[in-house]
């Protein structure tokens, strides 16, 4: 099962569970699929070969902000058609 982290969060949290939350993110990309989940509802998305990863760190006196942004074009449904002239009856 792919890993699940949630479709929005903004809290206060320890570094370590930032990290685990941003590990899990990592393992789902490289599994290939990452789940989401929001309530009961859960979405499962499958980034696609290439990425476009976007990386920005900005710091002011008062807090350090880094913003990480990954984006990746839908897969296109291919639908399996069956060769011409063959017809199995359904």
């Amino acid at each position: 099962m792919a890993p699940s982290i949630p479709a929005k969060l903004r809290a206060r949290a320890r570094r370590d569970a930032a990290a685990f939350y941003l590990s899990e993110l990592a393992r789902g990309i490289l599994h290939g699929e990452v789940a989401f989940v929001d309530g009961e509802e859960r979405t499962a998305v499958a980034p696609a070969e290439f990425v476009l990863l976007e990386i920005e760190c900005t710091q002011t006196r008062r807090a350090t902000r880094v913003e990480i942004t990954l984006r990746w074009p839908n897969r296109p449904l291919i639908a399996i058609a069956e060769p011409k002239g063959e017809h199995h009856g359904r």
